[in-house]
C-alpha cells in the first residue's frame, strides 16, 4: 500500500504477485494490484484483477467504483461496457447511501458513456454539492460536466510513460 501511494506501482505489482502467489483470493491484494496496473494505464489487467476481486467481495464499493469507472472512461472501445459500468457504479452508490461525490463521478460517466448526458450531469451536480470545500476535486468534477455539457463522455487517459495517469482523477482508495 505504501508503495502504491508513492507511485511505485511497479514494486505495488510485484509484491502484490508474490502474495497472490500464496494467497489467490485475496481480493485487496488483487485491488490494489489492479489499481497499479490501471495507474499505469494497463487497463485489460486492471480489469481482469478487479473482476477476481469481485467474485471475493461483490459489494465492496471501492472495487465496483473502480471498475465501473475504467468500463465507462477507458479510451479503448474494446473496453467500454456502459451497461456494466452503470450497474457497478449504481451498486457502489448504494453502499455509500451516494454521499461520496468521486462515485457519483463514475455513475455520472456511466450514464454519459451510454449517451444519458442528462442523467451524467445530474450525478456530476449531485458531486460538486457534496464535495464541500474540497477544491482540487471540485475542479475535477467541473471537467467531466463540462465535457458532459458538451454531449462527450469523459475518457480517462494514461500514460504508462510517467508512471502516473495523465488525468488527474483518481479511482477511490
Amino acid at each position: 500500500v505504501v508503495h502504491h501511494g508513492q507511485k511505485h506501482h511497479a514494486e505495488t505489482i510485484a509484491i502484490t504477485d508474490k502474495l497472490l502467489k500464496t494467497d489467490p483470493a485475496n481480493w485487496r491484494a488483487l485491488r490494489l494490484r489492479g489499481d497499479a496496473y490501471l495507474s499505469l494505464g494497463n487497463q485489460p489487467a486492471a480489469i481482469k484483477d478487479y473482476d477476481a476481486a469481485l467474485k471475493v467481495e461483490p459489494k465492496e464499493p471501492g472495487l465496483l467504483n473502480n471498475l465501473a469507472w475504467v468500463l465507462a472512461t477507458s479510451p479503448d472501445d474494446k473496453l467500454r461496457d456502459a451497461k456494466r459500468a452503470r450497474e457497478l457504479a449504481e451498486l457502489a452508490c448504494e453502499a455509500t447511501q451516494y454521499k461520496l461525490p468521486h462515485i457519483l463521478s463514475t455513475l455520472g460517466a456511466a450514464y454519459a458513456e451510454a449517451g444519458d448526458f442528462d442523467g451524467a450531469k445530474k450525478w456530476l451536480l449531485k458531486a460538486l454539492e457534496l464535495a464541500a470545500d474540497d477544491d482540487a476535486q471540485k475542479d475535477h468534477l467541473r471537467k467531466e460536466l463540462a465535457s458532459y455539457e458538451k454531449r462527450e463522455p469523459w475518457r480517462e487517459l494514461q500514460s504508462p510513460d510517467d508512471d502516473k495517469p495523465v488525468d488527474e482523477k483518481k479511482p477511490a482508495d
